[in-house]
């Protein structure tokens, strides 16, 4: 066993160094008002397709079908009431695999409304989508008809949203301008950076699509996202350097232990779910192998093994699995079997107990035969041990006011650090 005195002071020393001593990471300040943009960076050749409404189903699946012909991203903006009236279309999109952003609940015009109204409106698009879909939305929000003021920005704010994304190309194709003069205006006003604005209902959209892509390809430009747009040379759109954790975060990437939703979004505020937490543990530990344990006998009932084209992925099983089997992270027994809940979010207090698990069972630490300074008075009996143990590793804090809300929800950035910690443990 090693001295524990001796590994605290080198944890010390270690996180000195290569991650910053954190405390709990704070949640995003919810009254930070939205960036408003028009366009991205100019200096790299990229262009943003952009599309509002969806009111038109015939018109609006024949342009997705020919974006998706020509393999062209695109980032989508909806409307909650048009994807509630046109399941189809929603499902198209989805299955297309476009970004998609708000553009509020009804189409209002925003800047009439009152602060209270504007939170309602804004996010209904993105919420009416996940609830229909089942898939993640941006935090990019299109004010309907462009319009925009301060109030609008702090309202989408505090709903979650990082930009209130605009336009530098206008394709007014909604008053039914001909495919042709659509394709010339778009050729001919588009530069490095811009976000071009398109109905995807629009009378001759579609008619448009062939002539827009091909064309901008030709000259140079590379189609992206909104959001790979905005995010220029960082790694992720949502993590800055004023991020929390955003050292940690990109140091676990680094090691292969965590990952982004996609390529541009890694989630820092978003709760940790059991499931992701398996995976990071299993991987930080170095409990995963490229053979998938337990295939033929699962040992939950509720996390089922996955396919892609007849070969079984290992996220979450496999990673579950292996979790499981070392103690770190443990299901329950029901009336249905042995369930996992790999949705569910982790708290605080589940993290502190298994980050203890892997401290004690996989690197070997014990606490001082004096003992360890007590817990946070909040910590519930069960736990105060194990809290204190992690605590007098490194590997968490309480928060400033003495306590340690062993209730709230861990974050992706939060567990970020601390197994960013965990790892550094010698």
């Amino acid at each position: 066993m090693r001295a524990y005195y001796a590994a605290a002071v080198l944890t010390v020393v270690l996180l000195v160094s290569a991650v910053a001593l954190l405390g709990p990471l704070a949640a995003p300040a919810g009254a930070e008002p939205a960036s408003v943009v028009s366009n991205g960076r100019r200096e790299p050749p990229k262009i943003a397709l952009t599309f509002d409404d969806n009111f038109n189903p015939n018109r609006s699946l024949a342009t997705i079908k020919a974006l998706s012909d020509r393999k062209a991203e695109a980032t989508f903006f909806v409307v909650g009431s048009y994807v509630t009236a046109y399941p189809a279309l929603t499902k198209a999109i989805a299955a297309a695999g476009f970004e998609v952003g708000d553009h509020s609940a009804s189409h209002p015009v925003l800047t009439n409304l009152s602060h209270s109204a504007k939170l309602r409106e804004i996010g209904a698009g993105t919420d009416a989508f996940r609830a229909a879909t089942g898939r993640r939305t941006v935090p990019l929000h299109r004010p309907p008809y462009g319009a925009w003021n301060s109030s609008v920005a702090r309202a989408a704010g505090e709903r979650g949203f990082s930009h209130v994304v605009l336009w530098d190309v206008d394709t007014n194709d909604w008053r039914g301008h001909s495919a042709a003069t659509i394709v010339n205006h778009v050729l001919t006003h588009a530069r490095n950076g811009s976000i071009v604005l398109m109905h995807v209902g629009a009378p001759h959209t579609y008619e448009a699509i062939p002539g827009i892509v091909d064309g901008l390809r030709a000259r140079g430009f590379e189609l992206v996202t909104v959001s790979e747009l905005l995010k220029g040379d960082r790694r992720f759109l949502d993590v800055t350097t004023a991020t929390p954790g955003n050292t940690a975060i990109m140091q676990m990437i680094d090691w292969g232990l965590m990952s982004g939703y996609d390529k541009n979004y890694f989630g820092p505020h978003d709760p940790m779910t059991r499931a992701q937490f398996a995976k990071v543990a299993a991987l930080a530990a170095g409990l995963h192998t490229e053979a998938i344990d337990n295939a033929a006998h699962p040992t939950f009932t509720d996390v089922p093994l996955r396919y892609e084209n007849g070969v079984p992925v290992p996220y979450p099983f496999d990673f579950i699995e292996e979790a499981a089997a070392a103690g770190i992270i443990q299901g329950r027994t029901t009336a249905q079997g042995n369930v996992f809940a790999p949705a569910e979010p982790i708290t605080r207090v589940q993290l502190a107990l298994m980050l203890a698990r892997m401290a004690r069972e996989l690197k070997g630490y014990v606490p001082p035969e004096g003992g360890l300074p007590p817990a946070p008075p909040d910590v519930p009996s069960y736990a105060r041990e194990e809290v204190a143990f992690v605590q007098a590793l490194g590997l968490m804090h309480g928060y400033g006011d003495g306590t340690f809300r062993p209730t709230e929800k861990a974050k992706r950035a939060h567990v970020a650090v601390v197994v960013s910690r965990y790892r550094l443990l010698e």
